[in-house]
């Protein structure tokens, strides 16, 4: 008896993790996007590259124009670091 209480607990200890579907991945991606071109200082964002997926950040690329008048509707480039699943995405220009 003693043997199959102790089997009992190892199985539960040892059994796996369910892992998240492809569909939560899907929406995490949509939402950090989403945050991310929310965030841009560019007209007209668009996602050109990502997600690439880091431990706890998911980082896009984005292009786009730059606002300012004097720029003369130059395209501008922009990295998007966002930490998942919540916080703020924090964004920095491409050179």
């Amino acid at each position: 008896m003693r043997h199959i209480f102790l089997l009992g607990i190892l199985a539960v200890i040892t059994a796996p993790a369910i892992a998240s579907t492809p569909a939560a991945w899907d929406e995490l991606y949509s939402a950090t996007a989403k945050a991310c071109l929310q965030k841009s200082g560019l007209k007209k964002p668009k996602i050109v590259e990502g997600p690439v997926l880091f431990s706890a950040n998911i980082l896009y690329r984005i292009r786009g124009t730059w606002p300012q008048p004097h720029m003369k509707g130059k395209t501008g480039k922009e990295y998007c670091l966002h930490p998942y699943p919540n916080g703020e995405p924090e964004i920095v220009e491409a050179r």
